[in-house]
């Protein structure tokens, strides 16, 4: 695997905004999220990131860059040590990295590999405890009872704990592992006194992988009604449930062809999907969503459809949701099932099909819970003060103009309030209350200069609008482009994929172009707002600023025939005036040719 192939794999798995918000304080703008630049001093935030591109760009000082430019800068280290870096911080099996490799990162990386390995042995030890043993008898009956298929429990390897102390124990000893490392993954718990016992006893067992297919945890769901009835490892070093879900890289496969994913909350009802075929389903993983699995949804979905229980603690687990979801402005809708159902018992009750008829139904989370608020007023002018005043953080969470049109039209209805004022007084109070964002005034994007060179004009609307790239290409005006730094893009955007074959890819432009100065040039046309309007106006515009390059370059060229044939006759030169004019009558007959064949 060649080193550009790692780094992509590296930048595959973590999200820059996690990464820079762990370092430097950021506050949401619109669709990015600005800072105060760590790389100079400034007042006035005009350090950028965006979660779409993965790219990063200061207005200030001109750095930009991928997440692996940022880590290189911000903690001085070079390419293969900021590899590193991100992997050991968020478990990335790196190949082959013995070479080079520093003491610490070394004794990381083989610390990981060994919680790897016996993780993989536990999970072969629970496997072969539901198949293959007596003791798994109940286990197997429960799962018949569950509905779910062969081929769900063969593809996610589901297991069993039998009902012993030690019985994963003995198993690990007997392949000599030692009890500490046990611990370490969370599989065996230690007591005060020294002794180690099984974490997991009596209980159907759901591994947890990672983005590379590693078992990093496990779930388990209680067989005897023991509380809690799931139980969930606890975080180690390979395993951060804030930062995972549950059949996460299953659900973005499936969501290559539909941008929008189910989440549910239990690993039952997860797998019911999967067990007919659907699979763009993800869970949490006995915690309550956090910005960081937000993130990681948005990167693969365009709507999230959250299928809670309908219970008092479904609903506080929504509201506690939304405020994540419209500050990242990723669409999140809800359904609610009927008869208090859970999503297992409506696919075994209903099928599949009644569910995707049932989706149609989902309603915005927002005016969701607004709804579920105002169902609260008990018809007085102080009960819609305290309606109102339950509202005001959600409110003052919605970015959207037509999300938060739509929530003052539904509280003005059944409150019986003019929209403007219900206005005012959730803004009001997401004043007074609000939480406390970065101190910092957010500058300005430079605009574009009015008097900016054909190139720099083409080379914006590429970036902007990649639909126009083959036009571009087709010009054949890359070729006259200067200075060489902005033929350099505009030759790495002409080969790079790009519609209307495939889809844009930022990041692989970025990867072709050699040195930093063009790295950092291409992400600040990449951060900069589009000023060019829809495609239909850009492609206008596109064809002026192609038509002044080409008209440049057509000056360059030798003088015209007429102006040769001028030259000649004043020099007296009749043969070679003679020869200039046939030549020009040749050219001019041509034409008229041309013009009555595309005429016919």
């Amino acid at each position: 695997m060649s080193a550009s192939d790692v780094a992509a794999l590296v930048k595959q798995a973590v999200d820059i905004v996690d990464v820079v918000g762990q370092v430097v304080p950021l506050r949401r703008v619109g669709n990015r999220y600005i800072g105060l630049c760590p790389f100079h001093a400034e007042k006035t935030g005009s350090f950028h990131v965006d979660g779409e591109s993965q790219f990063f760009h200061c207005f200030g000082c001109g750095a930009g860059g991928d997440v692996l430019t940022f880590v290189m800068r911000y903690q001085n280290l070079p390419f293969a040590d900021a590899l590193k870096y991100l992997a050991d911080r968020y478990n990335i099996a790196l190949p082959e990295r013995d070479r080079g490799e520093s003491g610490a990162a070394r004794a990381s990386r083989e610390e990981h590999d060994r919680l790897h390995h016996v993780l993989k042995a536990a999970s072969d030890f629970f496997y072969d405890q539901l198949h293959r043993s007596a003791a798994g008898k109940a286990a197997r009956e429960y799962v018949a009872k569950r509905g779910l298929p062969e081929k769900t429990l063969e593809a996610q390897r589901l297991g069993f704990a039998p009902d012993r102390w030690d019985g994963l124990l003995q198993y690990l000893k007997g392949m000599g592992a030692n009890p500490d490392l046990g611990v370490q993954a969370g599989l065996l718990v230690q007591a005060d006194g020294g002794r180690c016992y099984d974490r997991f006893r009596n209980r159907l067992i759901f591994p947890i992988a990672d983005d590379q297919g590693r078992i990093v945890a496990f779930g388990g769901r209680s067989l005897d009604g023991s509380e809690p009835k799931y139980l969930n490892s606890p975080e180690t070093p390979v395993y951060h449930k804030g930062r995972m879900l549950y059949q996460y890289a299953t659900a973005r496969k499936a969501c290559r062809d539909v941008r929008q994913v189910v989440v549910v909350e239990g690993y039952m009802d997860l797998l019911a999907f999967h067990g007919r075929d659907f699979f763009r389903v993800a869970a949490t993983l006995g915690t309550a969503l956090t910005p960081q699995q937000v993130r990681l949804l948005a990167r693969i979905a365009d709507e999230v459809i959250l299928l809670y229980d309908a219970d008092p603690a479904g609903e506080k687990a929504m509201v506690r949701a939304a405020p994540l979801f419209l500050q990242e402005r990723l669409a999140v809708t809800c359904l609610q099932l009927p008869d208090g159902m859970d999503p297992d018992d409506f696919l075994r009750a209903k099928g599949l099909e009644e569910f995707e008829k049932l989706m149609q139904q989902r309603r915005s989370l927002a005016a969701h819970i607004t709804g579920k608020t105002l169902d609260q007023w008990d018809g007085t002018n102080g009960g819609k003060t305290k309606v109102l005043t339950e509202l005001q953080s959600l409110y003052a969470s919605m970015n959207q103009p037509v999300l938060r049109m739509e929530c003052l039209r539904l509280i003005a209805d059944r409150l019986s309030l003019p929209e403007k004022v219900i206005d005012q007084q959730l803004r009001r109070g997401s004043r007074m209350s609000g939480k406390a964002a970065p101190h910092f005034t957010a500058a300005p994007i430079p605009e574009c200069s009015q008097t900016q060179s054909p190139e720099e004009s083409i080379l914006r609307i590429m970036v902007k609008h990649p639909s126009l790239i083959e036009e571009v290409k087709a010009s054949g005006g890359v070729e006259f482009f200067n200075p060489p730094q902005l033929k350099a893009i505009a030759e790495a955007l002409v080969q790079s994929p790009h519609p209307p074959r495939e889809a844009f890819d930022a990041s692989a432009v970025y990867a072709m172009l050699p040195g930093q100065e063009l790295k950092e040039l291409f992400t600040r046309l990449v951060m900069e707002w589009d000023s060019y309007g829809e495609a239909s106006e850009a492609q206008l515009y596109l064809q002026d600023r192609l038509g002044a390059l080409l008209q440049r370059e057509e000056k360059k060229k030798p003088p015209s025939l007429r102006e040769a044939l001028r030259a000649a006759e004043l020099e007296g030169d009749a043969e070679k005036a003679l020869r200039l004019l046939k030549q020009i009558r040749d050219l001019h007959s041509s034409k008229k040719t041309k013009e009555r064949q595309e005429n016919v």
